[in-house]
């Protein structure tokens, strides 16, 4: 089992900007883990940080970009991280990811070969703590007049504990903080929700996976504005 284990991230907005990291072989690398609880859901379920490798064929060599090839790797050298959104700890870990499952199942799964030109298959992936951590779009493509998987896009948590705080107190010099009402310091497992791919990778899938990084960003933010994944303006 494979798994990498690094600091806390640095901070990284987690915007529409981020579609400027797509850059071929050249996207920025920050920290790989996963953890997280959430809530199970019955269906199929990826190994944690999975890395099988793909397949290799004489036509298919050449759109391979390998680790010698990518600049910023884990120290690891398993995965490329391609973006990440940092989740306020008051929203709920397996809220948010039950619905980025729906949301995906449905804008990848469903409509991953119309809208992005790839068939997909939505996996869910476990954390060390055997709850939900987050999910894998497995995308397939052509190769050698088969279709084949090409790339492994997994969406975690990661492991960072967040204080959280439910109340405001005055200190011992009448100025008020953030506390709990418990007396205690209390965390929540995963800061970011990261995105990234094993290496080496299959510079195929770049097109598809720009376009659905970016489509993700926009259902992020529609989570934090209106509390659900499908919602609008217009709603």
């Amino acid at each position: 089992d494979r798994v990498c284990h690094r600091a806390p991230y640095t901070a990284v907005a987690f915007t529409a900007s981020n579609e400027a990291t797509m850059s071929v072989a050249s996207m920025q690398i920050a920290r790989t883990a996963r953890a997280g609880p959430a809530a199970r859901v019955n269906t199929p379920r990826a190994a944690p940080n999975s890395v099988a490798p793909l397949p290799r064929s004489s036509a298919s060599r050449a759109s391979i970009v390998t680790r010698a090839e990518i600049s910023g790797l884990s120290e690891c050298g398993q995965f490329q991280e391609l973006c990440k959104a940092e989740i306020p700890a008051k929203i709920p870990r397996s809220d948010f990811l039950r619905q980025m499952y729906r949301w995906m199942l449905i804008s990848f799964q469903d409509n991953g070969l119309a809208a992005y030109g790839k068939r997909m298959e939505i996996d869910l992936v476990d954390g060390d703590d055997d709850m939900t951590n987050g999910m894998c779009v497995n995308i397939y493509g052509m190769k050698d007049g088969a279709e084949s998987l090409i790339c492994e896009l997994f969406c975690e948590m990661d492991t960072e504990m967040v204080n959280t705080y439910d109340t405001l107190m005055p200190n011992k010099d009448g100025e008020l903080e953030k506390s709990n009402r418990s007396g205690k310091e209390e965390f929540v497992k995963g800061r970011y929700f990261v995105i990234r791919r094993p290496v080496p990778f299959d510079e195929s899938s770049n097109k598809a996976l720009k376009a659905m990084i970016k489509d993700m960003t926009l259902a992020i933010n529609k989570y934090y504005a209106f509390g659900s994944c499908f919602s609008d303006d217009a709603t």
